[in-house]
């Protein structure tokens, strides 16, 4: 299956917002807390989806054969829990990726580091629930390693990098 990695655009929105009620969905029923444990969309409404298109912050991952997407995130230059060390770092937060499109995930990851090592930065950084120990297991195997922990509300999450 071939995908293009591109920023997102007001007509992907819709199907960006039903890939992540479907993952909700799917955390409900595999027993995973995280999106699911309180209120998404109070935290991430879809006003900051469509503020992180207008500021090509969000990107996708398109199916090349059928259009649609595979996976999305919000990349960010800074973020409020990691502290500023003056690393060149780009961040990822809200990815996700289709239930039925098997890979889209490791080339997703694969293109944003390769945007961040365009942009010169020197590490990739994202967080996620400490108790999600596949997800957790799944970064470690692409080279995230453990930074620290964070705190947010309810949320109790492990910040990871990666070297580039």
């Amino acid at each position: 299956m071939g995908f293009r990695f591109l920023p997102a655009e007001t007509g992907d929105a819709q199907q960006i917002f039903s890939l992540i009620r479907e993952r909700i969905k799917w955390m409900d029923e595999v027993g995973i807390e995280q999106w699911n444990k309180e209120d998404y969309w109070a935290f991430y409404p879809e006003e900051y989806y469509f503020r992180a298109i207008g500021e090509k912050r969000l990107y996708i991952l398109k199916d090349e054969k059928t259009g649609a997407v595979a996976a999305a995130g919000v990349l960010s230059g800074s973020d409020g829990q990691w502290r500023q060390d003056g690393t060149k770092a780009v961040y990822l937060h809200n990815f996700v990726t289709a239930l039925n499109a098997r890979g889209s995930g490791d080339v997703f990851l694969r293109e944003c580091e390769n945007l961040a090592r365009a942009e010169g930065c020197v590490v990739f950084r994202l967080d996620c629930a400490a108790d999600n120990r596949k997800l957790n297991r799944y970064y470690e195997q692409h080279g995230y390693r453990a930074a620290g922990r964070m705190q947010v509300g309810e949320y109790t999450g492990i910040k990871r990098e990666k070297q580039l």
